[in-house]
Parts: C-alpha cells; structure tokens; sequence
C-alpha cells in the first residue's frame, strides 16, 4: 500500500480513532494502576519480591504503551489522536492517585 493513501486514511479516522484510543487508555491504565498498588482482584502477591516485580512489569507496559503509541500516532499524523493518547496517559494514573489518597484520608 502506497504510505501516503495510509496516512490520508489515517488522518481521515482521527476523531474516532481518538475516542477508541482514550476508552482503552483509561482501560489499561486503570489496570496498571491497580497492578501496581497490588489491588488486582484475582492475583494477590504474597511477598515483597512479588509487588516489586508486578510493580516493573505495569511500569514497563504503561511505557511502552506509551513510546508505541506516541510513535505510531505522530508518523500517521494522527494529531487528535496523538494529544489523546498523551493526555489519558498522564492524567488517568494522576487521578486514580488522588482518589486513592483522598479515600484513604
């Protein structure tokens, strides 16, 4: 496929491609968040060993999740899509935070 028609189709789907992208940011990064706090429902760890290692892995997903995205979306010229991604991505973990701290308050 000719890499200009892809990235004119792309362009053309950028406003609901950006609402996909925001739905299943706010998805995954309210499961890290949880993986990582070790508030997963049907995985609880037991040892200190096993936090810090499920604590890595949310913290290597969620950036790769989010070199990947970045990537993808600026080489399509997805600029919606782009600024979605990168606001879910911030702003998702920083308000399950301050719910978390404002519950245990």
């Amino acid at each position: 496929m000719n890499p200009r028609r892809l990235r004119k189709r792309a362009r053309r789907v950028d406003g609901k491609a950006a609402r996909l992208v925001g739905v299943g940011n706010v998805l995954l990064c309210g499961v890290l968040f949880l993986v990582a706090v070790g508030g997963v429902w049907f995985f609880e760890a037991t040892t200190r060993a096993q936090e810090t290692a499920l604590a890595d892995a949310a913290g290597w997903v969620y950036g790769c999740w989010l070199a990947g995205g970045l990537m993808v979306f600026s080489v399509l010229g997805m600029m919606r899509t782009l600024f979605t991604h990168l606001t879910t991505m911030f702003l998702v973990p920083v308000g399950a935070l301050i719910l978390v701290l404002l519950l245990v308050a």
